[in-house]
């Protein structure tokens, strides 16, 4: 009977599971092999999850940030949220280094003061770069620059000083919510004057009561039009196309189209999740992607209703986005720049034209770790170590010099200009950097409340005794940014950036530490661009190769 079977399946993990612990308390690693001794149960968990999840596909997911601040917040590991991710922790998936943290901070009781002069002082750097060593307006929070700013809690774009939005966007303050997205798209498209307002998200945060007032679920996006609380994103996309006519999203000409194209949108979205989070459902996702290629084809023009962005594209951009990062990262498919999907490849081309998706848009490294906590989990399968390695800027995709060809992920032509970039990075830096050296000695700091992206880390506490190191080591990663003498490739001499961060004498485990819990929660768009983010991971490298 199924009851029998159900039986001897859990004896049999029971078994397993207690070979496998006595396995881990000899200091042995447990066979990969045993997982699969789990797939039935994993599988049936995942498929309900999916099934759970595709029959609410208009509801929204809850995402945010507790932190505004640069690098307040990055989830930066796979969160085992699925049961096949639980056991890929339990049997050698990413974990803490609790002990090394420990001796790390050993290390920084006993070894001898840094020296703090042997790096420029961030009143010199800002000098150089043309920045403000004292903070100032806080960076991408523009009320009127042409790209959307993901810091911005008010934008203007043509209205006059002083007035007033009638439009409150509440949404994720780590930009990592898809339902927020084709919002934020929205409103930067149809340039109409908004205030946003920062929620975090359940995964690793808690909402604030005043929210919760608004809206008892917790769910984001919400909208406040005209003093109106609207709590599902399609209805504030109506709300917004009705209430503010100019620049209409969706057009007179091929309006009868609409509709068909969003049904593809639904359909292409559950035959991806369906695949990313249970490792089934490969031939449906190919071809719900080549359906998806082929309407791109039915109007001319770069867009899915023909020359002009319209609501359409709105709605896709969000989930075609992350389906360009999760499918090389998870299951080893190209998606964006593959030949069998042109027409997809050519839609991202255009959005990247467009200033409102330029500043939104994030990365692949983002993306790839920010899903993982949003749907309970993502199934590795197929040919995909090489795509995961160099998202996660393993080898040589995080080390200079940096490639304008990119790799799986492409490099726009608007971000290969590496000197602007440079400046850019060494400006985060150099305007936010009391906030980014007490974030990055929290690699060293006490653990706060666990929550279910823990990479994210928004209750570890800094560690004071690490301070003067990282702020010596986040000086030369800035000094190094600004280095005018490179090579043809844009490298700089390792012999020498070894020199200099040796004159620093600093503690080089726990220095190290910090600075790669930094480099790991990098996030785009929130903290800085593409672009930027390329050049401050690879310059931290510089300082951490040399420390290592």
């Amino acid at each position: 009977s199924a009851q029998h079977i159900f039986s001897a399946i859990m004896a049999r993990a029971v078994v397993v599971l207690f070979a496998a612990l006595l396995q881990a308390t000899a200091g042995l690693r447990a066979p990969t092999s045993l997982r699969r001794v789990f797939s039935p149960l994993a599988r049936m968990h995942n498929t309900m999850l999916t099934r759970r999840h595709v029959a609410l596909q208009s509801s929204e997911v809850a995402c945010g940030g507790r932190e505004t601040g640069l690098f307040g917040l990055r989830g930066a590991g796979h969160v085992p949220r699925g049961l096949n991710d639980v056991l890929s922790a339990m049997f050698g998936g990413a974990g803490g280094g609790g002990a090394a943290t420990e001796e790390s901070k050993a290390a920084l009781r006993d070894m001898p003061a840094p020296d703090t002069n042997a790096a420029p002082s961030w009143k010199d750097l800002a000098a150089t770069a043309g920045a403000s060593s004292e903070g100032g307006e806080q960076r991408r929070a523009s009320a009127r620059a042409a790209e959307a700013q993901s810091r911005a809690t008010v934008r203007l774009f043509d209205a006059p000083d002083g007035h007033e939005p009638e439009v409150t966007l509440y949404r994720d303050s780590a930009s990592w919510c898809p339902y927020c997205e084709k919002v934020w798209l929205m409103l930067e498209e149809k340039r109409i004057p908004y205030r946003t307002e920062f929620v975090p998200m359940s995964s690793y945060g808690r909402k604030p009561e005043a929210f919760l007032r608004i809206q008892p679920s917790g769910g984001i996006p919400v909208a406040e039009i005209r003093g109106r609380v609207i709590s599902e994103s399609n209805d504030i996309l109506s709300e917004l196309e009705r209430l503010y006519p100019d620049r209409p999203m969706i057009p007179k000409e091929n309006k009868e189209a609409v509709t068909p194209m969003l049904r593809l949108e639904r359909k292409l979205f559950g035959a991806w999740f369906q695949f990313l989070v249970t490792g089934f459902g490969e031939s449906s996702f190919m071809s719900a992607a080549d359906e998806t290629n082929e309407a791109l084809a039915q109007f001319p023009g770069p867009y899915f209703l023909g020359k002009d962005v319209t609501l359409v594209d709105f709605m896709f951009a969000p989930f075609l986005e992350r389906m360009a990062a999760s499918m090389p990262y998870y299951k080893g498919i190209v998606f964006r720049n593959n030949p069998r999907w042109g027409r997809i490849t050519e839609w991202f081309e255009a959005m990247e034209t467009r200033p409102s998706f330029r500043g939104i848009q994030s990365d692949y490294y983002t993306h790839v770790h920010d899903l993982p906590p949003q749907v309970g989990g993502c199934q590795f399968s197929g040919n995909h170590q090489k795509y995961t390695d160099e998202i996660d800027g393993k080898h040589l995709s995080w080390r200079l010099p940096l490639s304008n060809d990119g790799g799986v992920e492409p490099v726009r032509q608007a971000d290969r200009d590496q000197a602007k970039a440079r400046k850019g990075a060494a400006a985060a830096l150099i305007e936010n950097h009391e906030k980014i050296v007490r974030f990055a000695t929290r690699a060293l700091g006490e653990p706060g409340a666990r929550v279910s992206a823990p990479f994210s880390d928004p209750y570890r506490q800094p560690e004071d005794l690490a301070t003067p190191a990282v702020d010596t080591a986040l000086r030369l990663t800035t000094h190094f940014l600004l280095e005018e003498s490179r090579d043809e490739y844009g490298g700089i001499d390792a012999k020498d950036a070894k020199d200099k961060v040796g004159q620093a004498s600093l503690p080089g485990r726990p220095t190290a530490e910090c600075l790669k819990y930094l480099r790991d929660r990098i996030g785009v768009p929130r903290d800085v661009s593409f672009a930027e983010a390329r050049q401050l991971r690879a310059h931290l490298n510089v300082v951490i190769d040399a420390l290592d």
